[in-house]
């Protein structure tokens, strides 16, 4: 079972810092220490209906701050920056948590690079359009 803990003041100055340059503030985040995550320092997830109407908290997003707290002041805002990233808003107003657009292995970036991943994604994305144009 999880232990949460509130966040310490060094980790709500980054975060508060990521919310504000992504303009999330009229979104209800509630951030916890979660020690016990495993293989990421940070991960989110969406209120369902009932935690909503008890806590009014929009999104919850846990922190490994054992190991947040080793990472340098650029890695913090890059892993704050990450997990937040999923946080969408539609015109209503409404909120949803995406899952990131990438998933690949760590190998072959290092192998083909990541510029030329992203032309194969992006040629992929493409060809696949024209194909259905075609029909």
């Amino acid at each position: 079972m999880a232990k949460y803990n509130d966040p310490w003041e060094d980790t709500m100055l980054v975060f508060d810092a990521v919310v504000s340059r992504l303009n999330l503030e009229n979104v209800r985040i509630k951030v916890l220490g979660d020690n016990n995550l495993k293989r990421v320092v940070c991960k989110v997830q969406k209120a369902n209906d009932l935690l909503k109407y008890e806590t009014n908290n929009d999104v919850y997003v846990f922190i490994n701050e054992i190991i947040f707290e080793g990472l340098t002041d650029e890695l913090k805002v890059l892993a704050i920056d990450e997990v937040l990233s999923g946080i969408v808003v539609n015109a209503k107003g409404n909120i949803s948590v995406k899952a990131g657009d990438i998933k690949t292995f760590s190998g072959l970036i290092r192998k083909h690079t990541y510029e030329n991943y992203e032309i194969l994604q992006e040629s992929v994305k493409t060809l696949f359009e024209v194909q259905k144009q075609k029909e």
